[in-house]
């Protein structure tokens, strides 16, 4: 679908004024060196303005308001990551002034890596959200199976609260859960954390994994069954190439998001010996040594993961996290 001429030209226009306005303010409010940052992102803004106004009459399927939004969101993530990655960086006794860093010492990644809270909280972490993953996968793919295979009612109005699940807020069912642990004596482990990280990780598990198995080839499972092949064959034949990447991607998936969750971990977690590490990051203040910048170096390290796991499969997250079932 081509955008309108008119469409293109309110984008051009909002954009063309936005890059103005923020060109002005960096000029005018704005010191160097951070004034540089105000001024790039000024040209980038009006750039795509002309660019739009150029191209407003054009068959060319492009939606300027794609792209501007695509710049606003680049900017409101990249500047919070910028001054993150400053503060983790700055010279001992040193508080930051500008977003842009004036001087790198990297000895907050070494505080980080070495303090025993957030090294203890990490090891939480990983030991929660993978036993949350381990449980909740074959769960997952055998309910996707069933939502994708199996010609049953009703079955989209399960699917439809399963989607309703995972955009419950999770903090509404912080209360009855830590309720229900005190009940049962197990308030304050660690353990304790995985049937409540449950509550994240199988919805979106299943929400995955029927992406996955919606797009895989079922005749040549038919094909090969009615071949006579065994149970052995159907796995290397079948399984292994239809269903084993798309299954890795998602669990992998699931785990770093079951990493990410501080709202259970510092809701159900009485003591800083069973927070996680987002929770830790969140309540460690003045309990790490120079806090502010070892926190900053230990969440820039957490989010490595994520980081190296979009660069690895960009095309197959794009997918599974781009379509929905039908």
């Amino acid at each position: 679908m081509t955008p309108s001429v008119k469409s293109r030209l309110w984008a051009s226009g909002l954009s063309f004024a936005l890059g103005f306005g923020v060109g002005n303010y960096g000029i005018l409010m704005i010191a160097r060196p951070d004034q540089w940052l105000w001024i790039i992102a000024s040209v980038v803004l009006m750039a795509t303005g002309a660019a739009g106004v150029l191209y407003a009459d054009t068959p060319r399927p492009v939606s300027f308001w794609g792209i501007l939004g695509f710049e606003v969101f680049a900017v409101v993530t990249l500047v919070p990551l910028l001054w993150t990655f400053t503060v983790a960086t700055a010279p001992e006794g040193a508080d930051p002034q500008t977003l842009w860093p004036q001087g790198v010492s990297w000895r907050a990644f070494d505080g980080a890596i070495g303090s025993d809270i957030l090294r203890d909280a990490a090891v939480t972490s990983f030991l929660v959200s993978g036993l949350a993953t381990l449980i909740a996968m074959p769960l997952a793919v055998a309910a996707a199976y069933g939502f994708v295979r199996v010609p049953a009612r009703g079955k989209r109005i399960a699917y439809g609260l399963v989607i309703g699940t995972i955009l419950m807020p999770v903090l509404a069912i912080a209360g009855p859960i830590s309720e229900q642990l005190v009940a049962f004596g197990a308030y304050g482990s660690r353990l304790a954390l995985v049937p409540a990280a449950l509550v994240v990780t199988l919805p979106l598990a299943t929400w995955l994994s029927v992406t996955v198995l919606r797009d895989v080839p079922w005749p040549l499972l038919d094909a090969i069954r009615a071949d006579g092949a065994t149970r052995r064959q159907v796995v290397r034949h079948f399984a292994a190439p239809a269903l084993l990447p798309g299954l890795t991607v998602v669990t992998l998936l699931v785990f770093v998001v079951g990493c990410s969750d501080f709202v259970l971990g510092s809701a159900l977690s009485p003591d800083a010996r069973t927070l996680p590490l987002p929770a830790t990051l969140m309540l460690a203040s003045g309990q790490v040594d120079d806090s502010s910048a070892a926190i900053a170096a230990a969440g820039l390290l957490w989010m490595l993961p994520a980081v190296v796991l979009l660069l690895l499969f960009p095309r197959r997250i794009n997918h599974l996290l781009g379509r929905s079932y039908r």
